[in-house]
């Protein structure tokens, strides 16, 4: 550093050799003229594990504790130097000058005596133109590797400090990303649950974002908003997200393509979430960081998996499936360097935030792509259905045409068929009637006993006659309304049952041209039979009411037994039929059972003064 002065946003790697201490956790006061100095065991090239040192021709451990000692020679000129200390494992203290400037956690010679802390130091010493000792004290008895694996920086005061802030804020931006598809996906999975896919996606962007968050990757940016954070906490919180996150993973894919990965290869990533929590509690330390390596190997193999049966995926034409297998292969790239990295193999940086990142963003647009045919597809299917609908309306209303042309032949066939027997059948009926009665005065008395017996026959078939026309179609009118008259009908009802029957009418119009009268006439006749027969009503009252907003009210009402208690006789097609009337004029049909017997109700729309009233208002 003395031929080589730092600039203003110059950074110095403190690579190169470091005196060597194995096994030895030693203070600047060991290194003091006068006391005893202790021995060196050689020279360490920095930065690295110290397993790929050899003593003896043995390489070191992964365990274990050693001390580092540079001397640093500035220029002449007096100022402040910053260091960046970051991720050494497991614990360590560095002075300068005699001077504590950093530590992590607090390092011992055993797993018992050494507090774990792997941290992101920025220390800070002053040089005034002579030599500076750095002592590096380091202990390593809970991680798999130990060592100076990251490099020590130096630069002048605010450079390390903006490098932070960048590198923070590019996984604050990466992981924010992360966090909003993650809650969108969930939100998706609110509104529609019978797709679990973005359920699993959500959750895995959210323990992506957790990991991120709390690990070396982002350089425990979390411990900037949460400092009282303890760090060993956060160390096994940012584990289990790792350990997690692959299960999730899979599931999410193998449910978009079910086709083509195989449901039974998720056992073994949940096996190693069983695994890890027992390790987690049984074997910490050294042992589970050795079992997260193995994560790291079965992850690796499985992005292999996901590759391969993503280039079936996209052969076979799946929806997606070319977006999601290009942030995978990203995310597989970035992850074989970010596995060689933390192996201490290759010297690189943490790259995984962004590449999440990128295969949120892919999966983001495949499921746009996917929601964009959806959308085609319900246009057109909707169309489809439109077209259906007004076919079918068409069907439904040229149905209801014929039908109630149907019915209006058939009043026409009974009026035809009624007025036929009143004119003729019964007419003949009575004129051999009058016939034989008159005759039987002529005869002797066995002749004129026969003849009376013949007329009283004929007047009994001449009054079933007439009962049978007026039944289809009464010869009496009430002038009005248009059809037939519902005061004869009440009137045969009274005079073939013995019930006392009211009728209350009250009509807008002083002469109704409703056609809906005569199907109310029907449903009104239906019902007044129902309870004649089934009922044992002794009173029934029918009401039929207009008052002039558009709909017209039938009501039979009888103090029978009800059809709870009725259910047992036979009957029930004049219910149906009740009901088909009521259909075919598009009116409302209720019956209502009560204590004090059963009411009969229908609602008709009157289109008659609808258009009376459109006509008034001048529509």
């Amino acid at each position: 550093m003395s031929a080589n002065p730092l600039s203003i946003d110059e950074t110095v790697v403190l690579d190169g050799e470091w005196e060597f201490y194995w096994d030895q956790l030693l203070t600047p006061e060991d290194f003091r003229s006068g006391n005893p100095q202790p021995k060196m065991t050689g020279y360490f090239p920095m930065h690295r594990a110290w397993t790929r040192f050899k003593l003896d021709g043995k390489k070191l451990g992964g365990t274990g504790q050693a001390t580092f000692r540079l001397r640093i020679l500035p220029d002449e000129v007096s100022e402040r130097i910053h260091l960046r200390i970051f991720d050494i494992h497991e614990a360590y203290k560095l002075w300068a000058d005699g001077k504590l400037i950093a530590q992590s956690g607090v390092p011992g010679r055993s797993a018992e005596t050494e507090t774990p802390g792997r941290s992101l130091e920025l220390a800070e010493f002053k040089v005034e133109g002579k030599p500076v000792e750095l002592v590096l004290q380091v202990s390593n008895h809970h991680f798999r590797l130990g060592g100076v694996t990251e490099p020590i920086i130096a630069a002048s005061p605010g450079v390390l400090e903006k490098m932070l802030l960048r590198d923070w804020g590019l996984a604050l931006f990466f992981t924010g990303c992360m966090l909003i598809m993650g809650i969108y996906h969930l939100v998706l999975y609110y509104l529609r649950k019978r797709d679990p896919a973005p359920l699993y996606f959500g959750i895995y962007c959210f323990l992506v974002v957790g990991y991120c968050l709390t690990s070396n990757t982002s350089q425990w940016v979390a411990a900037a908003f949460m400092p009282w954070w303890n760090p060993e906490i956060m160390e096994c919180f940012s584990l289990v997200c790792f350990v997690i996150w692959p299960s999730l993973l899979f599931r999410f894919l193998e449910t978009l393509y079910p086709d083509e990965f195989h449901r039974r290869l998720v056992y073994f990533l949940d096996a190693r979430i069983v695994v890890f929590f027992c390790m987690m509690i049984f074997a910490p330390g050294v042992p589970l960081y050795w079992f997260i390596a193995f994560c790291l190997l079965q992850t690796m193999i499985y992005a292999g998996y996901y590759l391969q049966r993503l280039y079936l995926c996209v052969k076979h034409n799946r929806s997606g499936a070319k977006l999601i297998m290009a942030g995978l292969s990203s995310q597989f790239i970035i992850g074989i360097n970010d596995t060689l990295t933390h192996a201490g193999v290759i010297k690189s940086i943490y790259l995984a935030a962004p590449a999440v990142c990128f295969l949120v963003l892919m999966q983001s647009l495949a499921l746009a792509k996917r929601f964009s045919a959806s959308f085609d597809s319900v246009e057109l299917l909707s169309k489809e259905l439109e077209y259906k609908n007004a076919s079918l309306h068409h069907e439904m209303e040229e149905r209801n045409r014929l039908e109630q042309k149907v019915v209006n032949i058939s009043e026409e066939e009974r009026r035809r068929i009624s007025h036929e027997l009143h004119d003729g059948l019964c007419q003949q009926l009575t004129g051999a009637r009058l016939r034989a009665t008159a005759l039987a005065h002529k005869h002797k008395e066995e002749d004129a006993l026969a003849l009376k017996d013949l007329a009283v026959l004929l007047k009994e078939s001449t009054d079933d006659a007439y009962k049978t026309a007026r039944g289809l179609w009464p010869v009496e009118h009430d002038s009005s309304m248009p059809g037939p008259s519902m005061e004869d009908l009440l009137r045969n009802i009274a005079k073939n049952t013995g019930i006392t029957v009211d009728f209350d009418k009250q009509f807008h119009c002083v002469k109704c041209t409703n056609q809906n009268i005569t199907p109310l006439y029907r449903i009104a006749q239906e019902a007044l039979t129902n309870a004649a027969k089934h009922s044992q009503a002794k009173n029934i009252k029918l009401s039929l009411h207009c008052t002039g907003n558009g709909l017209v009210q039938l009501s039979v009402q009888d103090d029978g037994i009800g059809r709870g208690k009725a259910r047992s006789t036979d009957g029930g097609l004049g219910m149906n039929i009740m009901e088909h009337r009521a259909k075919l004029i598009e009116a409302k049909l209720r019956i209502k059972d009560f204590s004090g017997g059963t009411l009969v109700t229908c609602i008709a729309p009157c289109a008659v003064l609808t258009l009376s009233n459109k006509i008034l208002r001048g529509e």
